[in-house]
């Protein structure tokens, strides 16, 4: 299907075949929406004419109150029983809607007007039922009293001259001043046709938009397919000149890539000598900062031994040698020995690599790299301050992260001498800052060279001599923490240096 032979058949069809799925999606999730849209705007409607009805109950309840009230403030022709009866002869002519008529119980529950049962009137009427055998009278006068400014209530009762029942909603009222409870009603199934007559027209209102809506998009159907046929006619023309410049350059690709084997291969193999190079001048830089800081550990020794020795010269000398002295200087001489021996072992495990990443607290690390070059610091007059905050769990390798330290470190002390700089200091800080440990080591030489601090942890980049620097030691710093440990190694030029930041997941538990 989608072989070269076929691809034009593609390029014509896609474009026409997708535009009929568009338009068909479109269309079909229009007339839904236009559907959804029907029923809630009928559901609307619905509420809306229903609450018109009850508003016509309310209100034709609310004029006969207020006709009431009129005749009995302004009566001075009757008495009060021949007022009541010409206002109860009133309510029974009154009419409204289809079906609709007033009739007024008093709060006794007898009946005291209504059009269509007068041969109940002034008799008790609370056994009166509706269809379902609910005690209509006492339902309608009893929930009237409780909510005096009116209620609606719903029962099923027969229309005047019929003699099924329907479902009638009625509102009610009480005039406190005879005690009447005042009622109207409306027939559901008359307000039910009136809504049903309401939704059809709106039926046919959307169904005659929806029409509208297809017949105009079958339009642009047929506009879009026409242009895409065209369009994807000349693309295929397009593409079959394409084609043929395809075929001629696979050919030249066909010599090119004979001899690309051999030259990736070439390439792997340059890069592979790159990287061993690297390493062991890594390795190698690392030797001479392990011997330098060997030499400095083991100078005041060394100068002590000489001593002791001199001392047993010159007693020698003046003939004032004895076994005590021997023996003491024998004692002294072996302990410094010792810890020139211990010096050897410190270095010789401290560079040592890890074959497995471990949970180690951060402090141990920090105190090994500063044990190390802190003769080397301070035979340089440098004040070395280190301030462990927070001294949390961290997982790596604990040896590489203490070398990074100690590289990190020797590269201050190496630009403080470098600049002689004036009362030369290197702070040493870890704190902890939303989960991870922060060590930050700063310096007070200056800072590095605007134009150099974006290049300084690249390979072989360095700002010392040859002999001082391969420019591999921020470089191998850099992928320990990021690539080996998961962290940030970063720095920045602040105040009167640099301080460099080590950023590691931490973990208090």
């Amino acid at each position: 299907m989608f072989s070269e032979r076929n691809i034009p058949k593609l390029i014509i069809l896609t474009p026409i075949i997708t535009v009929l799925l568009v338009a068909f999606f479109t269309i079909y999730f229009f007339i839904q929406n236009q559907y959804n849209y029907f029923e809630e705007e009928s559901i609307r409607l619905e509420k809306e004419y229903l609450q018109r009805q009850e508003d016509i109950l309310k209100k034709e309840v609310d004029y006969i109150v207020n006709y009431i009230e009129f005749h009995v403030n302004h009566n001075t022709k009757l008495n009060d029983n021949e007022l009541k009866n010409e206002i109860l002869k009133y309510t029974e002519t009154i009419r409204y809607g289809k079906h609709g008529y007033i009739w007024i119980h008093d709060t006794n529950y007898y009946l005291k007007a209504h059009p269509f049962r007068q041969d109940r009137l002034n008799t008790y009427d609370i056994d009166l039922t509706d269809a379902i055998g609910t005690f209509i009278t006492k339902e309608f006068i009893d929930k009237t009293v409780k909510s005096p400014k009116g209620v609606f209530i719903e029962y099923f009762w027969q229309k005047p001259g019929e003699v099924s029942f329907s479902k009638k909603l009625g509102f009610f009222r009480l005039y406190e001043k005879y005690n009447w409870v005042i009622g109207a009603g409306l027939y559901v199934d008359d307000i039910q046709k009136s809504i049903f007559q309401n939704k059809k027209l709106l039926e046919e209102k959307i169904d005659k938009y929806v029409r509208l809506i297809v017949f105009i998009s079958f339009l642009i159907i047929l506009i879009i397919s026409l242009l895409s046929f065209l369009m994807s006619k000349k693309i295929t023309e397009v593409f079959q000149k394409y084609q043929e410049n395809v075929k001629k350059k696979e050919l030249l690709l066909e010599d090119i890539n004979k001899n690309l084997e051999e030259k990736i291969q070439i390439a792997i193999e340059e890069a592979q000598k790159k990287d061993r190079a690297m390493l062991h001048q890594s390795r190698l830089a690392r030797m001479g900062t392990m011997l330098s800081m060997i030499a400095h550990q083991w100078r005041q020794p060394l100068s002590e031994v000489a001593g002791i020795l001199m001392e047993l010269e010159t007693a020698s000398k003046f003939k004032k040698v004895d076994d005590k002295m021997i023996k003491e200087s024998i004692e002294e001489s072996n302990k410094l020995i010792q810890f020139m021996s211990y010096t050897i072992d410190d270095f010789r495990n401290f560079f040592k690599p890890d074959k497995q990443k471990v949970h180690f607290y951060i402090e141990d690390p920090c105190m090994e790299a500063i044990s190390l070059i802190n003769a080397s610091i301070k035979n340089h007059n440098i004040d070395l301050h280190y301030n462990i905050k927070m001294n949390y769990e961290i997982y790596g390798y604990r040896r590489e992260f203490a070398q990074v330290l100690l590289n990190l470190m020797s590269n201050a002390k190496d630009a403080l001498i470098q600049r002689e700089i004036k009362n030369p200091t290197i702070n040493l800080e870890v704190d902890y800052i939303d989960t991870y440990a922060i060590v930050t080591i700063k310096d007070n030489a200056g800072g590095v060279e605007n134009e150099y601090i974006d290049l300084i942890f690249e390979p072989y980049f360095t700002t010392k001599s040859s002999l001082q620097g391969t420019g591999l030691g921020l470089y191998m710093s850099k992928m320990i923490i990021e690539k080996n440990m998961g962290g940030e190694l970063s720095v920045e030029n602040v105040d009167d240096g640099a301080i460099f930041k080590v950023k590691i997941k931490a973990y208090n538990e």
